[in-house]
């Protein structure tokens, strides 16, 4: 939390007032970050761009008028977003493991925004498996995710928060900075960004039983 609030992309992003889950000012700065780092260093024009799991995110369109970019949508018809709130964003309908075995190496950047955690373990490895399949050759994998000292199902989100040795598992990759759950959890304590706050709102609690974590890949390489 203190190196995204000092983040110039945060800034952007709270200018706009793109908001969205209580956590997801993390979310949208590091991925916006990524996102323009990768588009800036990268040789092509029209980049082919997914958000799997789009839901109804403020993420999505923000980026595309900002980075002057077209980004599919993907959701599936029973994701935790009713569908009448995705139909803006919402591209393909479809379940994401086949879909990858129909579009291969056909994108540039695959992003999921705190989505590939509602999936069971072995489900989040065959989504992590599906992104790096329909990826270009040097194309950008990224995902946040929640963050655990251990594995555990988290029903007031229904996602399945990963220890940093699952992690590892799902995302076929070791860390190279591995977070620390407790010290992360005190900066979210001094409240930046709203955090903490509206943690206690969302969950009732100041108890923190995730906190969220981020990967990207391209090729084997994680960062």
């Amino acid at each position: 939390p203190l190196a995204i609030d000092r983040s110039p992309y945060r800034q952007r992003l709270a200018d706009a007032g793109i908001k969205g889950g209580w956590n997801y000012a993390l979310d949208h700065a590091w991925l916006f970050e990524h996102i323009d780092q990768y588009l800036g260093a990268a040789p092509t024009k029209f980049p082919v761009i997914f958000d799997v799991g789009c839901g109804n995110s403020m993420l999505h369109p923000f980026l595309e008028k900002e980075l002057n970019v077209g980004i599919i949508g993907i959701d599936r018809i029973d994701g935790l977003c009713p569908h009448t709130q995705r139909t803006d964003i919402m591209d393909f309908c479809v379940d994401f493991l086949e879909f990858a075995e129909t579009y291969p190496r056909t994108a540039d950047i695959v992003f999921w925004l705190s989505s590939i955690e509602h999936n069971d373990i072995e489900n989040q490895k065959r989504c992590v498996e599906a992104s790096m399949k329909v990826l270009k050759p040097g194309g950008l994998f990224l995902a946040t995710f929640g963050y655990a000292p251990e594995t555990k199902w988290f029903e007031p989100s229904e996602q399945l928060n990963l220890s940093s040795e699952d992690a590892e598992w799902v995302m076929g990759a070791k860390w190279s900075s591995k977070p620390a759950f407790e010290s992360t959890v005190a900066e979210y304590r001094l409240d930046l960004m709203d955090l903490d706050s509206r943690h206690q709102q969302r969950y009732g609690t100041s108890e923190y039983e995730f906190v969220v974590a981020a990967t990207s890949l391209i090729g084997d390489t994680v960062h």
